[in-house]
């Protein structure tokens, strides 16, 4: 852990917001006490089920005992006791779902393929309640807040979702500024409940790129985006059409932990490192401006760059 604060110590200055919500360090310290339980409660369950960890039989047991050999040193995992302090109420709804749809469907997991486990629409909904729970709204409030994306102007969030337009709007309320956003959905059927929400909230919603046309934004976000896509390096492509500065975060594959295995299992494509989301943002004609985070959550500010592609 101590690694990871110094290879990452402007992610404390962007989450001063959340840091302050689950108690500083030390809560940062039991959130990850937390995740090592249950990354161990999790191989534990899959193992007993007749999964190996040196001849994983599918997706799932590769990644989660992945994440235990990065989280727990190796796989079989030590024992790894519950932490005695009570965790936050901010992180509670988190890590209850961490225990529901993977400690508790390990064994499943590790012998069917997750569809035949948790069903498309299920995991849609898993995926909704869990970008809606506090930790996270927490999250990307100190983000924005954080990295001054509030202060840009007229910003696009890409893949919105219904959530994220919220949070920004909340960061913005915090910060006393004035913002005007417009928030971009791909996915159909997010996008009704997007539009319905853009209506009562006052603010503009699109259903895919070809929506946005030839507009100009001063700011991009694409938070949590490139490992859903099926071609991220054409979201980054595409931001770059229309706004000058991106705001990019993104979880990567360094120290990451049972979110991981989580989003796995409600339909993320692919997972990423550090130097992969980089070497994108660089392919795409994005210019580093300032790198806050490396792992477990990529948090970076790229420029435009002159050269048109």
């Amino acid at each position: 852990m101590l690694k990871t604060l110094l290879d990452n110590w402007g992610m404390l200055r962007v989450m001063s917001h959340l840091m302050k919500s689950i108690g500083g360090v030390r809560g940062l310290k039991l959130f990850s006490q937390y995740d090592r339980y249950y990354t161990a409660e999790a191989v534990k369950a899959a193992l007993a089920c007749g999964a190996s960890c040196e001849r994983p039989g599918n997706d799932f047991q590769r990644l989660l005992f992945d994440v235990a050999r990065r989280r727990l040193g190796r796989c079989p995992p030590p024992e790894v006791e519950r932490p005695r302090e009570p965790m936050p109420a901010l992180m509670r709804e988190y890590f209850e779902m961490v225990e529901d749809v993977v400690v508790l469907k390990a064994c499943e997991l590790a012998a069917k393929p997750v569809r035949d486990v948790i069903p498309e629409e299920e995991a849609r909904a898993l995926y909704q309640a869990l970008v809606s729970a506090n930790f996270y709204k927490a999250f990307r409030v100190s983000l924005y807040l954080g990295t001054g994306a509030v202060k840009w102007g007229r910003v696009l969030l890409i893949g919105a979702g219904t959530q994220e337009p919220l949070d920004f709007l909340k960061a913005c309320e915090l910060a006393g500024a004035k913002c005007e956003i417009a928030a971009m959905e791909v996915d159909e059927a997010i996008y009704r409940d997007l539009a319905r929400l853009a209506e009562r909230r006052g603010f503009k919603a699109y259903l895919g790129w070809d929506s946005l046309g030839e507009q100009q934004f001063d700011g991009a976000v694409a938070q949590s985006v490139l490992h859903w896509a099926s071609d991220p390096l054409d979201v980054l492509v595409r931001a770059r059409r229309h706004a000058p500065k991106l705001l990019l975060s993104q979880g990567v594959v360094e120290d990451s932990g049972m979110v991981f295995v989580l989003t796995y299992v409600l339909g993320a494509v692919r997972f990423l490192s550090w130097k992969e989301v980089e070497a994108l943002a660089r392919q795409a004609g994005w210019k580093l401006e300032r790198r806050y985070a490396k792992y477990p959550d990529y948090i970076a500010v790229y420029t435009r760059r002159e050269q048109r592609r």
